[in-house]
């Protein structure tokens, strides 16, 4: 097994081609992949698409338009709002001849605002060993499996991939970012996983500031409706202190 999550295969008339290996798969099902590595892939597409020392990503928002296979896939992405300070790009990801999943990015122009910066979010403290990672040792697949995970006294979850999202590169922030994010569905989850599913459909993540290190942590809240919606919010940090925030779309199941 190549050990990334995607295995690179070349180009195709414009769209990026890739192998999503076992690494990816979902504990929602051995067929199909966690919400994190096609969110890394989109974001990848963005954020190496006429990339500048200038800019930087400062949201990600994917939607996952079903379920995203195993197997080869492909992405590509666009600017479709262009400007020196603020530019939209998109990207979409392709597999079995439909598009699975599409995702957006604002990049911003970057500039020095040391002085006045500023967060709500108190630094959370890297454990130096597992505390309180109890659900996703009973909830595993094999991307969970991928990640290295120490739970916090805190109740934050902290995370780091132990395989770089392509095979044979070195993963960018932002791209590191989303290979954790959408973990804030099972760090915030309050349901009983064999009793209940609850299916992100998206993941919004906004980053005030890029992270530093290669560990992420997460904290992160359930709200479930009456009528089978709910929402979870989450908090990103690094070792340093918040590096954003994060908001999920919940589809609520009995197993």
């Amino acid at each position: 097994m190549t050990e990334a999550y995607f295995e690179p295969l070349g180009t195709d008339d414009g769209w990026e081609v890739f192998r999503a290996t076992p690494h990816t798969v979902s504990a929602w099902g051995p067929d199909l992949q966690h919400g994190a590595p096609p969110s890394a892939i989109l974001t990848r597409a963005m954020d190496r698409l006429d990339p500048s020392e200038e800019t930087r990503i400062a949201r990600v928002a994917v939607d996952l338009l079903g379920p995203v296979p195993l197997g080869e896939l492909r992405t590509r992405a666009r600017v479709t709002r262009p400007g020196r300070r603020i530019q939209l790009v998109e990207s979409e990801l392709e597999a079995r001849g439909r598009i699975v999943a599409r995702a957006s990015a604002w990049r911003m122009l970057v500039s020095d605002t040391a002085e006045v910066e500023q967060t709500l979010d108190q630094p959370r403290q890297l454990p130096g060993a597992d505390h309180n990672s109890e659900f996703f040792n009973r909830w595993t697949s094999g991307y969970i499996d991928s990640l290295e995970i120490r739970g916090a006294e805190d109740g934050t979850v902290w995370a780091r991939p132990t395989l770089p999202l392509v095979a044979g590169e070195e993963t960018t922030p932002a791209e590191h970012v989303m290979c954790v994010a959408d973990i804030a569905n099972g760090v915030g989850a309050v349901l009983e996983p064999h009793e209940w599913r609850f299916l992100n459909t998206d993941v919004v993540t906004h980053l005030h500031r890029r992270p530093v290190g290669q560990w992420i942590g997460v904290t992160a809240r359930a709200s479930i409706g009456p009528d089978g919606v709910g929402a979870t919010t989450g908090t990103l940090f690094d070792e340093v202190g918040a590096i954003g925030h994060t908001l999920q779309a919940l589809l609520i199941e009995r197993v």
